[in-house]
């Protein structure tokens, strides 16, 4: 009997312990790493950290002695276990001072440290530019720059037996250097170093150069998306219209035509639009490469007339925000491809909503947010036209808000879940989710989290991505109204808490009780507090949709600051 409650008490104590006397787990450590002993700034260094839980950290750069010198990173949130970072030794645009240095990592009043020897920082070139990106066969071009010191300066055009080479002196600061494009018809890389007088080179600042032949005559193109394909309606002929499912379906299952160099990257890239069909005529727009449709007018051997919105964010080569224009394109770029058949989206920037279509007809409707200009920002304006999904960029940080599960339309213009800042490891919405139905991003369009009656919210839209969605982006053109529903149209609101009205009883905000019907002329009554609801996103009231009419009206303008910039960009339409 002694020898079997022995056997018994070991068991227990596998197990976790006895009833009732729960085993105190050993505490997770905190600690944090770098790659590298040494770390010069301008060249990037992994700093590693695990943590406990999750929740937010301090990362801070101490002297030797341990005295503060600055903070590499504030509030960053981590997950419990292994993170990571990279960090090039700058805080602010300024690189730290060399030296025996300490780097703390605190968070929740634990901290670790690491030592870390600074060294001298590595010459850098910045914002280094081509005054042009496509050039004809032995045509002159200027690449200019920012050396952060005097070096020698190797520029490398081309590639194998087609390689251009040149060395020259620079001083610090603005720079530029200039070579004849004598390369053949083609795309070719272009790379610039500095190397200073100890043999310390800097990071390759990466260009590319088209080369190519002069113009040749023009075959105008019929109405409709310009290339093979027989339909009649696209995303620039479309009406708009989304109560026409038929047509909405035919232009959102119809093909695009995109630019397309075949790079790498290209969906980051952008290309200029000309105002005339050679190389050195003006720019009067940028193309996003392979995400986003244009409109083919007249088609050339060389080059081909084409119409779209500017794609212009605040670092294109050419200023010209969200401006519908014609000009000319290399026709090489060209390309055509089929959407996906069987799912489109449609985002209306005047209803401030995203209409999906599934299989010829509307499926869903969900909340956005698209970007909401300021005098500073004009590049704030979500681009119109039309655009494919392209990838899962996933989550990403936009200052200090996450926006989570993003999907790439448009270089940097994301269709992304409604983003949040983190508080004391929570999550808080209650900045951003209020103002969807709204204008209110820098550029990309916000979608709503919450799960709509048909179970539908950005999650859906990430998990149910196929590359090569057709996204419309419609403009909201002055004379466009909103249609005002009928005093009797019955809406809903939950029988108790006097917070939300909801377009279906079958909203998931309304919970398991049954919802009392309220119609549309009490909902937008004056003594009405109820707010539309996050989830299922009815219309606004009445007064609400009168209010956009107006501000819509033919004639009228709605956006006098974007207005006004728009003013001044052909003074600033120049190639960087």
């Amino acid at each position: 009997m002694k020898r079997l409650w022995t056997l018994l008490l070991a068991a227990l104590l596998l197990a976790g312990g006895l009833p009732g006397k729960p085993v105190r787990a050993e505490e997770p450590e905190i600690s944090i790493a770098v790659s590298g002993e040494e770390l010069l700034p301008g060249q990037s260094v992994t700093i590693t950290l695990t943590v406990p839980e999750d929740g937010a950290c301090d990362i801070d750069l101490l002297d030797g002695d341990g005295s503060f010198l600055a903070r590499v990173a504030e509030n960053r949130p981590v997950t419990a276990g292994y993170n990571a970072l990279y960090w090039n030794g700058t805080v602010q645009g300024y690189a730290v001072s060399e030296g025996n240095r300490i780097l703390r990592l605190t968070m929740n009043g634990r901290s670790a440290e690491v030592p870390l020897v600074i060294g001298r920082m590595i010459p850098c070139l910045i914002s280094a530019a081509a005054d042009r990106n496509t050039v004809s066969v032995g045509k002159r071009v200027t690449v200019s720059f920012w050396a952060t010191e005097a070096g020698r300066l190797t520029l490398a055009a081309g590639e194998g037996d087609n390689l251009i080479r040149l060395e020259s002196p620079v001083k610090q600061g603005e720079g530029s250097v200039a070579f004849d494009a004598a390369l053949p018809p083609g795309t070719w890389p272009v790379e610039l170093v500095l190397t200073r007088e100890d043999g310390t080179a800097s990071q390759p600042a990466d260009l590319s150069l088209t080369v190519e032949k002069a113009a040749t005559a023009f075959t105008p193109v019929s109405p409709g998306n310009g290339m093979e394909g027989g339909y009649s309606l696209d995303g620039w002929t479309v009406p708009m219209d989304i109560t026409d499912e038929e047509a909405v379906w035919q232009a959102l299952t119809a093909p695009v035509t995109v630019l397309d160099d075949g790079k790498e990257r290209a969906q980051v890239r952008q290309t200029v639009i000309r105002k005339e069909p050679r190389e050195d005529s003006e720019g009067i727009g940028t193309v996003t490469l392979a995400s986003q449709g244009v409109r083919v007018l007249e088609k050339g051997e060389e080059w081909t007339r084409i119409e779209c919105y500017s794609s212009s964010f605040h670092d294109s080569p050419i200023l010209n925000w969200n401006v519908l224009v014609q000009g000319y394109v290399p026709t090489k770029l060209l390309k055509e491809i089929i959407p996906n058949q069987s799912l489109g989206l449609v985002v209306d920037k005047l209803t401030q909503r995203l209409y999906v279509f599934q299989d010829g007809k509307l499926f869903s409707t969900l909340l956005v947010s698209t970007g909401l200009v300021n005098g500073k920002q004009p590049y704030n304006e979500t681009r119109s036209g039309e655009f494919l999904l392209v990838s899962r960029v996933g989550g990403f940080y936009s200052d200090n808000m996450y926006c989570p599960r993003a999907l790439r339309f448009n270089d940097g213009d994301l269709l992304h879940e409604v983003p949040y800042i983190t508080r004391n490891g929570s999550r808080i919405y209650s900045v951003t989710e209020p103002q969807l139905g709204t204008k209110a991003s820098h550029g990309c369009i916000r979608v709503q989290r919450k799960a709509n009656p048909e179970g539908l919210n950005q999650e859906w839209l990430f998990n149910n991505y196929k590359a090569n969605t057709k996204i419309l982006v419609w403009e909201d053109w002055q004379g466009r109204q909103i249609p005002i529903p009928d005093d009797d149209t019955v809406f809903w609101r939950h029988p108790t808490k006097a917070n939300y009205y909801h377009c279906s009883d079958r909203c998931t905000m309304l919970g398991t009780r049954s919802p009392m019907e309220i119609t549309y002329a009490e909902l937008s009554a004056e003594d009405s507090e109820l707010k539309q609801c996050p989830a299922c996103g009815p219309v606004p009231k009445k007064n609400e949709i009168l209010e956009i009419n107006a501000l819509y009206a033919e004639g009228g303008d709605h956006n006098p600051v974007l207005t006004e910039a728009r003013k001044s960009c052909p003074k600033k339409l120049k190639e960087r």
